[in-house]
């Protein structure tokens, strides 16, 4: 399932680039979930990109019953090595990434 959400990322990113501003930045948000590296060096920078993204990956392990794909993808995630944390921070347009998210793991931008 992860494999298919970074493929199915960069597909959407390539296809919204120039089009949708709103969805492009929503995306771009979540990109650094396709790169251990780039999660881990945004750790090491201590960057508040990498507390929003914690604070994500809690929320998709808190989401599963909405969103029944999260649970592998949860599991995955944490199997690479994505830590999410319940902290304080907050998340702009949170139930529109989540759902964004759940529309990458499906098959839709798959190709």
């Amino acid at each position: 399932m992860y494999n298919q959400f970074t493929k199915s990322l960069d597909n959407f990113i390539a296809l919204n680039a120039a089009k949708d501003e709103y969805r492009y930045k929503l995306v771009k948000s979540i990109e650094p979930l396709k790169s251990i590296e780039t999660f881990l060096a945004l750790k090491q920078l201590n960057a508040l990109e990498y507390e929003k993204l914690q604070k994500l990956i809690w929320e998709i392990g808190e989401n599963i019953n909405e969103y029944p794909s999260f649970k592998v993808f949860s599991w995955e995630l944490w199997g690479y090595g994505f830590d999410g944390q319940n902290n304080n921070v907050a998340i702009d347009d949170l139930d529109e990434k989540l759902k964004l998210i759940d529309l990458l793991l499906s098959t839709q931008y798959w190709h």
